[in-house]
């Protein structure tokens, strides 16, 4: 998913994610501001190489240019393949199931899992 990546399945993953390791969050968030951004990069020079095919004349070379955005995306990827290894060296896993998100800090385990306003209990 060069350009694009899948939306977090539940804000317990998401919030997992960064009570997990704040760096690999940001390193997963730029990742995915660095995808949009290659991909804005890929529509322009798509719209510039049609400009130039129908205004200046295309010329074979102009192929190269797709390298930039393309290699952004790659970029893009590895951030944010590298935010989960990060995260999971320190254990992190996610239940789909019960949409829970679980590491090891301290020797522990810790849990989070996401409650919204509908799931809380209120004590007032």
């Amino acid at each position: 998913m060069l350009f694009i990546h899948p939306m977090w399945d539940n804000e317990s993953q998401r919030i997992g994610m960064r009570k997990c390791w704040k760096t690999a969050y940001l390193v997963h968030a730029y990742g995915e501001l660095v995808g949009f951004l290659g991909l804005l990069t890929l529509l322009i020079t798509v719209g510039y190489m049609v400009y130039s095919a129908i205004f200046v004349g295309f010329r074979h070379s102009m192929w190269w240019l797709l390298c930039v955005p393309f290699g952004i995306g790659i970029i893009s990827e590895v951030m944010v393949q590298t935010s989960w290894v990060m995260v999971e060296r320190r254990g992190f896993e996610y239940d789909y199931r019960n949409r829970v998100s679980s590491w090891v800090e301290g020797g522990q385990t810790v849990s989070y899992r996401y409650a919204q306003e509908s799931d809380r209990t209120d004590a007032s």
